[in-house]
């Protein structure tokens, strides 16, 4: 009877070290996530963006901590941005801009940074065909 009394509690001794090692390691790898969001510099978004194929530019001018960017989009006249907001997710910086202006209604980029190779590369939704095809930004300096 001894036996089994002093099994059970190494069982539950064990038990409990193992619940704690898991929360342990849960705890450390949510810190080191929120650390590498942290490391991402999003001011490397600021600038002057040129599409690669064609005339098309936006400009970064500067990035809010309330992951709102203040921008202007030019194709080659200014064109009205509705919204324009950045997004940090693990290690990646997305930019999303969305177009209002006439025969611009809604007509929306959304782009991820490329650090290696420095270019704003995704989709740009144009709204008046209700197209999608992929675009990339490269820095204009």
């Amino acid at each position: 009877m001894k036996k089994i009394k002093r099994f059970q509690s190494i069982t539950i001794i064990l038990a409990v070290i193992i619940i704690a090692i898991n929360f342990l390691s849960c705890k450390d790898s949510t810190e080191k996530v929120s650390k590498l969001i942290n490391k991402i510099d999003k001011s490397l978004l600021v600038g002057n963006w040129l599409r690669t194929d064609a005339d098309y530019l936006i400009k970064i001018k500067s990035i809010n901590d309330d992951g709102t960017l203040e921008a202007q989009y030019f194709n080659p006249k200014p064109i009205n941005i509705g919204k324009a907001n950045w997004v940090a997710s693990n290690s990646d910086l997305k930019v999303v801009v969305e177009l209002r202006d006439e025969n611009y209604p809604g007509s929306t980029y959304t782009l991820n940074y490329l650090a290696d190779k420095d270019i704003l590369a995704g989709d740009y939704f144009q709204a008046v065909e209700g197209i999608t095809f992929y675009v990339e930004f490269a820095r204009y300096k």
